[in-house]
C-alpha cells in the first residue's frame, strides 16, 4: 500500500470517531457509537434512535 492510501485511511478513521465521539455524548458506549456512525450517521438533535439500545 502507498504512503497515499495510508493517509486516507487515517483521515477516514479520524473523520468517523469525530462523528463516534457525538454519539458518546448521547450516553453510547464506544463499540455501540462506532456502530452507530454506520447504521445511523450522526445523531439529530435530541430524537431518540435506537443506537445505544442493549
Amino acid at each position: 500500500m502507498s504512503k497515499g492510501w495510508g493517509w486516507w485511511f487515517l483521515a477516514g478513521f479520524a473523520v468517523w470517531t469525530f462523528f463516534a465521539l457525538q454519539w458518546t455524548d448521547l450516553g453510547c458506549e464506544y463499540p455501540e457509537a462506532y456502530m452507530a456512525v454506520v447504521r445511523f450517521g450522526t445523531p439529530e438533535g435530541l430524537e431518540f434512535l435506537p443506537a445505544c439500545a442493549g
